[in-house]
């Protein structure tokens, strides 16, 4: 609320104190004073939530952690500097647990399930030989030792191949040497260079121009324009997977989404053109569906429409014989599909961070809460470790973390009405943003598969962000396009455990195959007819050559 604005002089206010002190106070000094508290209260209010604002504005410089230890050492320095004498908000180093060193995780050679393995046999010995030791007992092979090199080379290499050439002294003509019809068939670029310039781009976030200018480094150039060639080359190769895992990401149990920022030129020349009543936002949105086998299936749209939007298009393709969706997001109106009912859960990690933002100026409080907060994350925790199923995970959480979830509602609604708290506050604010969406927060304590938060969305979105720090734009709408097509398709093969090099040269080489049959050639299910093209093409390389006699009736 805005307050009335006071105007006093320096003499005024000490005539105002003088009065005070020999209470001899005028007509309309009750009224003065009354609404000199009031622009004082409202000053601290502002102080306040300026503070806030700062301490965000830190945050994205500095630490991002939002751990309930830090909250634990603001709230003991607050105590400590009010004298107070609280066993919950003080703190002492003998009570800190030590910290813990993070153990280095030791490779194993089975880790390394691409590496060329290279036999080495016994010098003297085999299976069975007599023992040179004892002389009396037989050998028997046992587990191999095993030794680990790793080797470099770069990624991309060129092979040239020359060709002897000669000359008639006389007539003049050239005879030059034949290559075999691989060589001579064989594209300029290899369906493997083109594999691990598409990861590097739109997985590793490495752009074009310095790819460039690394070659160029290693004495093997390629051009940006090339490279940008190959990967359209490869989007090519993908375009009828992406479509099926569009369609097949329409019948997940569960779908995540959000939308984080993009850029794309062509459309933000448009936007100088646009009325104000016009859309102008560039959006890439992260989709996420989990299918009842537990696959996962990632995928990516950049252009005008909110994750909403993209959602409602998915669900275009979804059978009206089968159950309205869980959907996990953030509670902002713009992830809802509009034509398409959902079971909508909302992130609690969200819901986490809105209060943790406020315990600059009420870190007691949020320290409970958040701590509140975190039993819920480890009931989850401990679900999985116990290997519940769903249904024996639901019944943990009504159990467990209900309980929990009631004491944070009741918690926050008495700071409301002791006044505590001012609704407006950023605290006030927290507040507001549970209670609005307090059955979607809810929607896991009633349906089983409902996760608690968004992270697996958040975390495709950083693949996203990563493209946008490192590349800063796409130039137009079908650049956008390709982008979406690898990294959706990288995406998924990374979420089901599949290498995605492999991947993207198996669809290379059988482009025919995958554009007739892409259900059968999704990252999680194409070995099998990955091998069944290879075995043909080994029975007919080592069938012999039929000759007319042996082709004639007998």
């Amino acid at each position: 609320m805005a307050q009335k604005e006071i105007n006093l002089s320096t003499e005024e206010l000490e005539q105002l104190i003088e009065r005070l002190s020999t209470q001899s106070l005028q007509e309309g000094d009750h009224l003065l004073l009354i609404n000199l508290i009031r622009l004082l209260t409202w000053m601290c209010n502002e102080l306040q939530e300026k503070k806030l604002s700062i301490a965000r504005l830190q945050k994205v410089f500095g630490i991002k952690s939002e751990s309930a230890k830090a909250l634990l050492e603001l709230a003991g320095q607050q105590a400590d500097q009010e004298n107070k004498n609280s066993d919950d908000t003080n703190t002492t180093d003998e009570d800190k647990p030590d910290k813990k060193k993070r153990k280095q995780k030791r490779t194993s050679a089975a880790d390394y399930r691409q590496a060329t393995i290279i036999k080495i046999g016994h010098e003297t010995l085999k299976a069975g030989s007599l023992c040179p030791e004892c002389s009396k007992g037989n050998l028997r092979i046992v587990n191999s030792g095993k030794i680990i090199r790793i080797i470099g080379q770069p990624w991309l290499q060129a092979v040239i191949y020359e060709q002897e050439r000669f000359r008639c002294n006389t007539c003049g003509k050239t005879f030059t040497a034949r290559l075999s019809k691989d060589i001579a068939t064989a594209p300029k670029y290899d369906k493997t260079a083109k594999a691990i310039v598409a990861i590097l781009k739109y997985r590793g976030g490495f752009p074009f121009y310095r790819q460039e200018k690394l070659q160029k480094m290693l004495e093997t150039p390629i051009s940006d324009t090339q490279l940008w060639e190959m990967t359209r080359d490869v989007s090519e190769c993908l375009e009828p997977v992406h479509l099926a895992l569009i369609a097949k990401a329409a019948t997940g149990d569960c779908i995540h989404n959000d939308d984080t920022k993009a850029r794309i030129l062509s459309l933000m020349q448009e936007n100088k053109a646009k009325g104000k009543n016009e859309r102008t936002g560039i959006f890439t949105s992260a989709i996420l569906s989990v299918l009842e086998q537990g696959t996962q299936i990632a995928l990516y749209f950049t252009g005008r429409q909110h994750a909403g939007e993209n959602l409602n298009d998915i669900l275009d393709d979804r059978s009206k014989e089968m159950p309205p969706p869980i959907q996990m997001c953030d509670a902002l109106a713009q992830n809802n599909p509009v034509d398409h009912k959902t079971k909508e859960g909302n992130c609690l990690a969200h819901l986490r961070r809105k209060f943790y933002e406020t315990a600059v100026c009420w870190p007691a409080v949020v320290l409970e809460l958040v701590t509140w907060f975190d039993k819920i994350f480890h009931n989850e925790r401990e679900a999985k470790r116990l290997s519940f199923d769903e249904d024996a995970r639901l019944k943990w959480h009504q159990e467990k973390s209900k309980p929990i979830m009631d004491k944070i509602k009741t918690k926050c609604n008495e700071l409301l009405e002791k006044k505590e708290v001012e609704p407006n506050s950023s605290l006030g604010k927290a507040i507001a943003y549970l209670n609005n969406h307090w059955s979607e927060f809810t929607l896991f304590l009633r349906e089983s598969k409902v996760p608690l938060d968004n992270n697996a969305c958040e975390r495709m979105i950083k693949q996203s962000v990563l493209n946008r720090k490192n590349g800063y734009f796409f130039k137009t709408e079908n650049g956008s396009q390709i982008g979406d097509i690898l990294l959706s398709v990288i995406e998924t093969c990374q979420l089901n455990g599949t290498n995605p090099y492999n991947y993207l040269v198996a669809v290379q080489t059988y482009p025919e195959d995958v554009s007739d049959h892409p259900m059968l050639w999704l990252p999680w299910n194409y070995h099998e007819r990955f091998e069944e093209f290879e075995s043909a093409q080994d029975e007919d390389a080592s069938s012999p050559i039929m000759t007319a006699s042996s082709c004639s009736p007998r």
